[in-house]
């Protein structure tokens, strides 16, 4: 990727980033890489300790690393080090990428728009879009290729909808809100009762509330509330093929990350992090600022600031302790057989 005008030098680099420049601030960065990728013009950064040894081999041009490294170790390097090399490389990736892609305002004639939806100034809608009657879409907002928008569904301003994303009807989203391709907002939740005559059906007559400034990755499922509303809080981020079950409430600025799925009711707080794959039973909560870690079955509430690990899921402290008991039961034994050879020796 390439910077607006094709080149910066590593000192400037060094100084929009905050970073303190180690070796010749004159080399010419010219896009971003990998450390084992990169080429010469390019600036690259070391955000885990395990590829340092990968510093003095890359073809980099220039490398971002922490405080902790050893810059010594290095010779005829230009690094900058900075307090936190992900976040400079992410500012580094803003110089170089290229412009984002501009959607004209206007429906396409392949679109469909009800005469009774309402585009604000500036909506783009993409071909083979549709956009069902009573519908309400806010300025600015971009409605990609194969979108379909239900019936009374309301759009914020400003909202970047990308292609083939599915939005039911009633359903609210709010302003700068991004949705990723394949995703659908407001499908049923599971909601079945089973008896003599079979499997009935319940009606899930509520709704999704999507915050302003949340972005929802692809292939995500957010079904709509029983009754209520399933609601995604501001600034909660959505990794790819995340599921939220209905009337699900995810706080403010939580993050959910590839595959995990969160059953029925759940609460989870502000600031909340569940990893890949976890999978959150239903009906509990989750606190402010907790963390649920890869892979993790959580079967009950966890206190806010909690961390826990494991199926069923616990606090990390336990999770380690049982996990090292085996070992430390083989090691007992051990000592217990060389004692007792020593006692049986010395009769």
């Amino acid at each position: 990727m390439k910077e607006r005008d094709g080149k910066i030098t590593a000192a400037k680099l060094a100084e929009l980033v905050g970073g303190e420049l180690v070796g010749n601030g004159d080399v010419v960065l010219t896009g971003v890489n990998s450390l084992d990728s990169a080429s010469d013009g390019d600036i690259s950064f070391l955000g885990n300790k395990k590829y340092a040894k990968q510093v003095a081999d890359t073809a980099a041009a220039a490398v971002l690393v922490g405080k902790d490294f050893d810059t010594a170790s290095v010779s005829g390097k230009t690094l900058i080090v900075c307090d936190n090399p992900n976040g400079a490389f992410a500012k580094a990736v803003e110089l170089f990428a290229p412009p984002p892609v501009e959607y004209p305002p206007g429906v396409h004639p392949a679109a469909v728009v009800a005469d009774s939806a309402t585009l604000g100034e500036g909506v783009h809608v993409g071909p083979c879009a549709v956009v069902e009657p009573g519908a309400s879409i806010g300025d600015g907002t971009v409605v990609g290729a194969g979108c379909y928008v239900g019936h009374n569904v309301e759009i914020g301003a400003n909202t970047l909808i990308y292609p083939n994303v599915s939005i039911r009807e009633r359903c609210v989203v709010g302003s700068r809100v991004i949705i990723h391709s394949g995703t659908t907002i407001g499908s049923d939740g599971y909601g079945f009762e089973a008896g003599p005559m079979g499997i009935v059906k319940i009606p899930q007559v509520g709704i999704v509330r999507i915050g302003d400034d949340v972005e929802i990755g692809a292939n995500c499922a957010i079904d709509r509330a029983r009754f209520g509303e399933t609601h995604l809080k501001q600034g909660v981020k959505l990794d790819n093929l995340v599921h939220v079950a209905h009337n699900v409430v995810v706080g403010e600025f939580s993050m959910l990350i590839g595959q995990c799925g969160i059953a029925g009711s759940t609460k989870i707080g502000r600031g909340a992090i569940i990893a890949a794959q976890a999978g959150i039973n239903g009906h509990i909560t989750i606190g402010d600022g907790a963390k649920v870690a890869g892979t993790a079955g959580v079967v009950k509430d966890v206190p806010p600031g909690g961390v826990v690990v494991g199926t069923p899921a616990e606090p990390q402290r336990d999770f380690m302790a049982r996990i090292i008991l085996p070992k430390t039961v083989a090691k007992l034994k051990a000592k217990v057989e060389e004692l007792e050879k020593k006692i049986a020796d010395n009769k």
